[in-house]
């Protein structure tokens, strides 16, 4: 009976477990949920999408012929169909107007040349396209670097936000014990007076601390796509080998940075679509013709024998021509002028974006490569003054137990030791941010584990 009790405790303790490890929300969790909600990336395949219906529009618009249908039914007034010709005598003579009564026509035109400018707009949609894909995957790249900067710093700020709790009540032990040992006279006013003035420090810092871990949950949220979430995370700090990490950058190629990549296809698609605003320069000429299906009203109708002698209401008859037109705005150069120089400009604009942002890619991955060298080497000095900072606590309070410290010894190491943890916190989320711009500074990333 026993046995069996026990494999139930065990079962349920067993279920319990999973059933709160599946309610916490992991690294991975976070990627995918951003991946599935976040608007920033929807948005980003959007605009790739559109792109693509851009080069269809231009596929369209400069290779493919333009067919058009239309049709009319013509309800003249009566006097219009008839013209009255006198020949210098008193007697009118009546002649029929023939005019179609019913048309079906198609039409269609194609160019044969207008200054290339079919050519500069498809290349131009092309690049943009291209670059819309490009800008859609660094979309992506960027959004699992920001919510995996995002996660770290939400447990960051749950360790720091515990820290902050921990000292409060170690403060509070220490308030109680001066209180007793100056009824006891063991103390003094000051050394009361000084544990409550550093409680009321540790408690304001307490209030920033849940303040900071609430905004950086509710950051990581934003970041998930997510309207609210309070999930509880799941998951530890990674400590960062940054000598490692360093070692496989040896070499960086900043031109193939998708970023930088994308800027340097949206410049080539500018100059394109500067290229076609200028075709106005030179004539269109297109290929023109059309086909109709028709009929005519009854003419000359003669009732004897039914005849109609000009036309057979009843059937339609076909026409149709095939011609060359050429066109040459000569009145609108102004108007073109214009539009050639502001598209040329943007291509200008666009350059100079690329070669700023070219300019600065290498001082971004200096900057992030140092901060990254500096943070792990502070996170290995914190780690040292842990424990030195351990030591030293547990000195004063074996000698406040021999009698030769006091508490307000005990107090400072204990403080020490509180700074120096919080500030471990804080040296590996400092690494961790210089590790995700460091990876965005190259736009690849980066193995630490």
């Amino acid at each position: 009976m026993k046995g069996w009790f026990w494999a139930f405790l065990i079962l349920s303790l067993c279920s319990q477990v999973h059933a709160e490890e599946s309610a916490s929300l992991t690294l991975e969790q976070s990627l995918q949920e951003a991946q599935n909600h976040s608007p920033y990336y929807q948005k980003a395949q959007s605009m790739e999408k559109e792109a693509s219906w851009g080069q269809l529009e231009a596929w369209s618009e400069g290779f493919l012929p333009n067919i058009t249908v239309k049709g009319q039914y013509f309800l003249p007034d009566p006097q219009y169909g008839n013209l009255n010709v006198q020949f210098g005598g008193p007697q009118t003579i009546n002649f029929p107007g023939i005019y179609p009564e019913k048309t079906l026509a198609l039409d269609a035109s194609y160019d044969l040349f207008d200054g290339f400018k079919n050519v500069h707009k498809l290349d131009s949609a092309n690049n943009y396209h291209h670059a819309a894909q490009i800008l859609s995957d660094w979309s992506l790249f960027q959004l699992v670097r920001q919510v995996r900067l995002k996660f770290y710093q939400s447990l960051a700020a749950k360790l720091l936000s515990e820290m902050a709790d921990q000292n409060v009540i170690t403060l509070e032990n220490h308030w109680k014990i001066v209180k007793d040992q100056l009824d006891n006279g063991q103390a003094t006013k000051y050394d009361v007076l000084r544990v409550e003035v550093q409680l009321s420090e540790a408690k304001s810092d307490q209030l920033s601390a849940h303040d900071d871990e609430a905004l950086a949950r509710d950051n990581l949220t934003l970041a998930l796509g997510l309207k609210k979430d309070d999930r509880p995370l799941s998951g530890t700090l990674p400590v960062l080998d940054s000598d490692k990490i360093l070692a496989s950058l040896a070499q960086v190629d900043f031109q193939q940075r998708p970023d930088l990549r994308a800027k340097e296809l949206q410049t080539f698609a500018a100059e394109d679509a500067s290229a076609a605003s200028s075709s106005f320069w030179l004539p269109k000429v297109s290929l023109i013709g059309e086909y109709q299906f028709y009929n005519s009203p009854d003419y000359l109708y003669n009732a004897a024998v039914s005849m109609n002698y000009l036309s057979d209401n009843n059937n339609f008859r076909t026409a149709y021509f095939v011609g060359a037109a050429a066109s040459w705005d000569l009145l609108d150069f102004g108007y073109y002028m214009a539009k050639a120089n502001e598209a040329d400009e943007k291509a200008h604009q666009s350059r100079l974006d690329l070669e700023a942002a070219q300019l600065e890619a290498p001082n971004e991955f200096n900057h992030w490569k140092r901060k990254l060298t500096s943070s792990v080497a502070l996170y290995k000095a914190k780690l040292t003054d842990v424990d030195k900072a351990k030591e030293s606590t547990r000195l004063a309070t074996v000698g406040f137990k021999a009698g030769t410290r006091t508490t307000t010894d005990v107090l400072d190491a204990e403080l020490e030791q509180f700074r120096a943890e919080a500030g471990v916190v804080q040296a590996q989320l400092n690494a961790l941010e210089a590790l995700n711009n460091l990876e965005m500074a190259i736009g690849k990333g980066i193995e630490h584990d």
